[in-house]
């Protein structure tokens, strides 16, 4: 009697789906004390009378240890599994919010919150997920990693809110122990249970697609497919340094970087900006809880039309529309109802594109058993970016006293990633073309 295998009986949910719901979950935690700083700075700032500047160097700090670390975080992961790196990271960023909440002065906030949980959220974050996440899907790449990286979004809608009223009502000390509370709590027993490498180890295929040589059992066939385009470059056993050796990978590396220099400036000074231009704290805690919710809906959005017309076109509308949004934060005092509200809305749109496709375009120049290591050496140039970005944008505030001059740095360097990012070309080693359906195949 004939054996039917694992993978030619398609079951009827893919447990990938399954793995993309632990990702949002997980991220919108872990983004929600990334950004969270947001908040805490203003706090931080009136207890210790500290320059802007000052307080910014701590989430510089932040960005460039968790992009130092995600090499060796592509790199566990490569090897161990989110199973296991994953709950490492919640027990890491649990203790790291743990001393930052008794932080006394500036090197005890670089140290704890800067070093400690920067590598802690490497490994429970984006470098970590983008790492495992591609190798569940093929056809539906853009469309699961934006689900996934909804989470951001949300973290951002609901936590960064209700950390302002934590930190109102209890302070911020205690609101850093609530945090690290729930870090350890929720997140690490889920991941422990549930997560896992790849479709393999479930003896499943990508995407949940049956066996080509099993039957088909009358199950529609997909109606896109992913088309290697330049097989000689796809074929390749890509290491990270036959990678590091390619102009695709440095142009990738300099994209990420203007891209994270414009999106973490913005993200950790929105609040103070709005605040500036008259705004109260609580109200520009609630634009930017829109802005996350819009983030989230960009990255589904924008996932979703990264597959079906490719990344570079996608990406540069996403940047265009992001570039408007950083218009109405400019002249938010002009408008104090509409033109916060609009920022928050386009700026969260446009940026919400970066998680799902920056991993993707990676994915489909690099993907292979070593693309772990290789995408997050190629997200140290985020990190760079993102915590020069943060720091400019808290220094040029101190010396002008105005958002002003930053702002129009962000647009620019927004709109070069763009560019970048169109040079490196990943739609011409892989993309998804849509079939013809099979009553044209057949036609005579």
């Amino acid at each position: 009697m004939a054996e039917i295998t694992a993978a030619a009986r398609k079951p009827l949910f893919y447990y990938g789906w399954v793995i993309v719901a632990l990702g949002f979950v997980t991220l919108g935690t872990a983004f929600g004390v990334w950004y969270s700083f947001s908040v805490f700075i203003l706090a931080i700032i009136n207890e210790f009378q500290w320059s802007r500047a000052a307080a910014s160097s701590i989430f510089s700090t932040f960005i460039f240890a968790q992009a130092l670390m995600n090499p060796v975080t592509g790199y566990l992961q490569d090897r161990f599994g989110p199973r296991v790196i994953i709950p490492v990271g919640t027990l890491v960023v649990a203790l790291a919010l743990f001393l930052t909440s008794h932080a006394q002065s500036l090197w005890h906030f670089n140290l704890a919150y800067g070093v400690l949980a920067g590598a802690g959220i490497s490994l429970m974050g984006f470098a970590s997920h983008a790492a495992f996440i591609p190798k569940w899907f093929e056809r539906k790449r853009g469309l699961a990693l934006g689900i996934t990286m909804a989470g951001i979004g949300f973290g951002m809608l609901f936590l960064i809110p209700l950390v302002e009223r934590w930190i109102s009502s209890f302070g911020w000390r205690t609101t850093y122990l609530y945090l690290a509370l729930m870090v350890l709590v929720a997140l690490g027993p889920l991941n422990l249970l549930l997560s896992r490498r790849s479709p393999q180890d479930l003896n499943l295929l990508p995407d949940g697609d049956s066996d080509p040589d099993a039957p088909d059992n009358g199950r529609p066939a997909p109606t896109m497919r992913l088309t290697v385009v330049d097989p000689q470059w796809a074929a390749r056993s890509w290491t990270l340094g036959a990678a590091l050796g390619t102009q695709r990978f440095w142009l990738l590396f300099l994209a990420f970087f203007c891209m994270a220099f414009s999106y973490q400036g913005i993200l950790l000074h929105a609040v103070s900006a709005m605040v500036d231009q008259g705004l109260t704290r609580e109200t520009a805690a609630y634009f930017f809880g829109i802005l996350g919710i819009a983030g989230s809906g960009g990255k589904i959005l924008f996932g979703y039309l990264s597959d079906l017309f490719g990344r570079e076109r996608t990406v540069t509308l996403a940047g265009g529309i992001a570039c408007i949004g950083i218009l109405c934060l400019m002249f938010a005092g002009n408008a104090p109802s509409l033109l916060p509200l609009l920022f928050a809305l386009l700026f969260g749109l446009g940026y919400g594109a970066a998680a799902p496709l920056l991993p993707s375009m990676c994915a489909d120049i690099f993907l292979s058993k070593a693309f772990g290591l290789i995408f997050a050496t190629i997200a140290i140039g985020g990190g760079m970016g993102g915590a020069t970005g943060a720091y400019m944008a808290g220094l040029l505030r101190d010396v002008s006293n105005t958002y002003t001059t930053p702002m129009v740095v962000f647009i620019a360097l927004l709109l070069l990633s763009c560019v970048l990012i169109r040079l490196a070309a990943p739609g011409q080693v892989r993309r998804m073309v849509r079939l013809k359906p099979q009553h044209e195949k057949e036609a005579p």
